[in-house]
């Protein structure tokens, strides 16, 4: 085998391992949007949830001064 033959053969396999490494890349990129989408989910579920809470004790204090 020629030398230029070897080197093609080492080049192919550092192509081989380049694309590996990318698709791994591309597969955390994916994993770590889904994650900062389901954060970003649980932050509007608090908000919410702080609303309603506010909401009720607004009314609790409203009726409670009422009755005073």
């Amino acid at each position: 085998m020629a030398e230029w033959e070897k080197e093609i053969a080492e080049l192919k396999t550092d192509v081989k391992y380049i694309r590996e490494d990318i698709s791994i890349m591309q597969k955390q990129v994916r994993d770590l949007n889904k994650a900062s989408h389901m954060g970003a989910g649980g932050l509007k579920v608090f908000l919410l949830i702080g609303g309603l809470l506010g909401a009720i004790w607004d009314f609790y204090k409203i009726n409670l001064k009422e009755e005073l």
